[in-house]
């Protein structure tokens, strides 16, 4: 149920933020799946649990910017960076909250909660 909130939480952001940045809807959907569940592989559930919220949301925000910037690149995708930038910024707020959600509901157990 959790990856299913954060593939649409984040599709909600990445799909209309990456189509404003210019890349074409089509790419905007299956890039927003793949680094959608990327991200969830490696924020979620690798450095959360081991870590605090501010720090896994930075390193989010990081990921998915870089992830953004490498598969518009990858695939000749035509983008603004700032659109770009604010989607990964937009989309790392979101992951904040998602982050507090998963420490509510006990699902991984940090050793600095917050």
């Amino acid at each position: 149920m959790n990856i299913l909130i954060k593939l649409v939480s984040n599709g909600i952001v990445a799909i209309p933020g990456l189509w404003w940045s210019g890349t074409s809807l089509a790419f905007a959907i299956v890039a927003s799946v793949i680094i959608s569940l990327i991200a969830y592989a490696i924020g979620d559930l690798l450095i959360l649990p081991s870590t605090n919220n501010t720090l896994a949301t930075t390193a989010d925000f990081f990921l998915v910017f870089a992830l953004f910037w490498a598969s518009c690149s990858l695939f000749n995708q035509t983008f603004a960076l700032s659109g770009l930038l604010l989607t990964s910024l937009i989309i790392g707020v979101e992951e904040y909250f998602f982050h507090g959600y998963l420490q509510r509901k006990g699902v991984h157990h940090t050793k600095h909660p917050g």
